[in-house]
C-alpha cells in the first residue's frame, strides 16, 4: 500500500460523500480555485517497527475546507466526522480513521484525522547453495 493509495482513496470518498459541485485538489492551486473545494495535506507520516519484519505506519492528513460562510463550515465538519470514519482503498480494503478533530481557521475548516495500517516488510531471501554433496559413510 502507497500514500497515493490512501488519498484516492479520500478523494473518492470525499466525491461519494459531496458529490461532484465540490472540487478536490491534491496539489496547491495558485490560479483558478473554485469554491466549495477540499485540499487534501499530508502531515507527518511515521513508520515505527512493532515486532521484526511489522511495521505501523500512520499517515496523518489534514483536509482543508474552503465553503459558504460559517454554517456551511459547520454541516461539512459533521459530515465528515460521520463519513471519514472508514475509507475504501481500490483494492477492497478498508482503513479505519482515527483521532478525527476539526477546526476553522480564518473561516477554512481543517479536518484532522490519521490513518493506521501495519505493514509487513518482506526480506530478500538469502541467496541458496546451488549444489551440496554428502558423501556418507564408517571408516573401519
Amino acid at each position: 500500500m502507497e500514500i497515493n493509495d490512501v488519498i484516492t482513496a479520500i478523494s473518492i470518498k470525499l466525491y461519494e460523500t459531496f458529490g461532484e459541485s465540490y472540487e478536490i485538489y491534491t496539489e496547491s492551486i495558485e490560479q483558478g480555485f473554485k469554491e466549495p473545494a477540499f485540499f487534501i495535506a499530508l502531515l507527518n507520516p511515521s513508520f515505527a517497527q512493532v515486532v521484526g519484519s511489522r511495521y505501523h505506519e500512520t499517515l496523518p492528513f489534514d483536509i482543508h475546507y474552503f465553503g459558504r460562510g460559517n454554517m456551511d463550515t459547520y454541516s461539512t465538519a459533521d459530515k465528515l466526522m460521520a463519513e471519514m470514519e472508514y475509507i475504501k482503498l481500490l483494492n477492497g480494503d478498508l482503513l479505519r480513521g482515527t483521532k478525527m478533530k476539526g477546526e476553522v481557521v480564518d473561516g477554512v475548516l481543517h479536518f484532522f484525522v490519521n490513518y493506521n495500517f501495519h505493514v509487513y516488510k518482506v526480506k530478500d531471501p538469502l541467496d541458496k547453495m546451488e549444489d551440496l554433496k554428502i558423501k556418507n559413510g564408517l571408516k573401519v
